[in-house]
């Protein structure tokens, strides 16, 4: 990895601003859910629940789910997992007003829609969640189905505790999770600090031999039992669940060249990050004998965030403006050569069941092709319209060819813009945001705007970004990438620019401090959506809020190029975001 994890607890991972992907990587493989997302079928398959979700029914007023859970499921502290353990895990969530994504998973508060109102045990191996209103595909499964599960018998006194206190959550994320037992294939062992963390095989796995087939009707296998067909076809893909490694090591180096150079040596076996190899490197991994190749589209985004709690990023002429003066086909064409592609919506394209060409096709209209003169005119005309003066105005001069670049902006309040700060990784890390920094400082700096790009260790951008409930937040804009989670049926849009998300309300990923009633009320019919064909519809009524709204400016991305040791074996390489956004597989992976 090139970056370390920054807690060994996943209440914190989850909920506690330590929402990295590196922190997933580690602590995700020993966690399950109810069900999971098979991958690369995308298909909802049986994880801790006893076959596929089980569909809500009307109960009085309310709506409610009974569903029944596996036997015979063990953590790796020699517990069994039951009905207490899901219980456990909602009620803390609500009790101890836990945020991030534990609010989105488990959605009990008063504001959220559909409200999770309780679950609760009808037996060891039965739960019945009762919702306000009949939740979803967005909710059930997609939301609450596919969560983390905790182990009530590790964190029962801990959680006990922390609600005797002031601050529930903060004593709850404070708590030292190394020794959280698993119910997945590995569990935490070990962490030596910007050395290396290890996860050692879970030697009493209950999933251990599972046989997982996929058939080309899109029939799901699971030891024999089908779901969504009879079996047509040819396979698709084939496995069987191991661990087949002793241990996963996850040594951390301070940049990619190094990490290249390791996987080159045969130091390591794969290098798993979210970004893929950098162009740079590439030839290298082509060139070694001993590395094997995987490319795959991304369900993933790069982009530039503005704080909207502060001027200018507070109007949304000056976020509009931006949008116009960055040229992300020169950007991504000239500059990053070609080996990253525009976006203009939040939907990955290579999501293709979710994409919307025609809608996206719409938006980039607008800015594709613009020339320079024609971007500085809309942008200006933008300005001016919302208040913002000059000391000195950026003009076109049609002889150069190029904008004369103004001065001494003032935002419509009558306040000096001072110097804005780009927060984006250093080279090292991912030299396309690094670049792409630099060049949106000098579009900024055209008009009139002063900027200065700051390149940043991610870690720390993340704590700035996220530095806990109640603190002020600081930042200008920064430039990150979001892997999209579910791809199956994405919820991102609610997680992360819902007003009930505010990062220093609960941690939540609504970092830009976005607040939109109409976009509210377009992601909770996300959520409510029956059908994905409604979901569908929705998904994109919420994206054309977002894109006029502009809390992000999405930027670009690349197809995800991962090598490894060809002494690894992965029962399949071609599934969307690559072998990292399966955690690389540490259950199935045999070397």
């Amino acid at each position: 990895m090139t970056s370390d994890i920054t807690t060994t607890n996943y209440w914190t991972y989850y909920g506690g601003g330590d929402s990295t992907v590196y922190n997933a990587y580690v602590l995700g493989p020993p966690k399950n859910g109810l069900f999971g997302i098979d991958l690369p079928s995308l298909a909802v398959v049986p994880g801790l629940a006893e076959g596929l979700p089980v569909a809500p029914v009307a109960d009085g007023d309310n709506w409610s789910v009974t569903q029944p859970l596996q036997q015979g499921v063990m953590w790796s502290d020699g517990n069994e997992f039951t009905a207490a353990d899901v219980v456990f895990t909602y009620e803390t969530a609500r009790d101890a007003q836990l945020g991030g994504t534990w609010l989105s998973s488990y959605p009990y508060s008063e504001d959220s829609s559909p409200r999770l109102l309780s679950l609760e045990a009808v037996d060891d191996y039965t739960i019945k969640l009762t919702f306000d209103v009949k939740p979803g595909l967005g909710t059930w499964p997609h939301n609450v189905g596919v969560n983390t599960i905790m182990s009530k018998a590790y964190w029962g006194d801990v959680v006990a505790e922390a609600l005797g206190t002031e601050d529930p959550a903060a004593v709850i994320y404070g708590a030292d999770g190394s020794g959280d037992p698993s119910i997945g294939g590995v569990m935490f062992d070990s962490w030596e600090e910007g050395a290396f963390v290890v996860n050692a095989a879970n030697p009493d796995y209950s999933f251990a031999g599972q046989q997982t087939t996929v058939y080309e009707d899109g029939t799901v296998e699971v030891d024999g039992e089908q779901y969504y067909g009879s079996g047509g076809g040819n396979i698709v893909t084939s496995y069987t669940d191991g661990p087949y490694a002793s241990q996963v090591t996850y040594s951390v180096y301070t940049d990619q060249s190094a990490a290249m150079l390791a996987l080159i040596n045969g130091e390591i076996d794969y290098w798993i990050n979210p970004l893929g190899v950098s162009p740079g490197l590439r030839g290298q991994g082509l060139e070694a004998g001993n590395l094997s190749v995987a490319v795959n589209p991304t369900n993933g985004m790069r982009y530039l965030a503005f704080n909207l709690r502060k001027s200018p990023g507070s109007y949304l002429e000056f976020r509009q403006a931006v949008a116009y003066m960055i040229d992300k086909e020169f950007l991504t064409q000239n500059v990053l050569q070609g080996v990253a592609f525009p976006m203009y919506v939040m939907v990955p394209e290579g999501n293709q069941k979710w994409f919307n060409t025609e809608f996206a096709d719409g938006i980039k209209a607008k800015y594709q092709g613009l020339s320079s003169e024609e971007r500085l005119n809309a942008a200006m005309e933008l300005l001016k319209g919302a208040g913002f003066t000059w000391d000195v105005e950026p003009t076109f001069d049609p002889d150069q060819g190029e904008i004369i670049p103004g001065s001494g902006i003032t935002d419509p309040a009558g306040v000096k813009v001072p110097e804005l700060e780009i927060l984006a990784p250093p080279a090292s890390y991912d030299p396309l945001r690094a670049t792409a920094s630099l060049w949106i400082e000098g579009w900024l700096e055209q008009l009139g705007v002063p900027a200065k790009a700051n390149p940043t260790d991610f870690n720390t951008i993340v704590a700035k970004i996220w530095p806990g409930v109640g603190e002020e937040i600081t930042f200008d804009m920064y430039i990150l990438g979001w892997s999209l989670g579910n791809p199956a049926l994405p919820t991102f849009h609610e997680s992360f620019w819902h007003s009930r998300y505010l990062a220093e309300d609960n941690d939540g990923n609504n970092s830009t401090g976005f607040v939109n009633a109409e976009f509210d009320a377009a992601a909770d019919a996300i959520l409510a959506a029956e059908t994905e064909s409604d979901a569908y519809d929705r998904m994109w009524e919420a994206e054309a809020i977002l894109a006029e709204q502009l809390p992000y400016v999405v930027l670009f991305d690349t197809p995800i190029t991962e090598f490894f040791s060809s002494d690894l074996t992965f029962p399949f390489i071609q599934t969307l975001s690559g072998l990292q956004f399966g955690n690389g597989f540490t259950s199935l992976v045999q070397k």
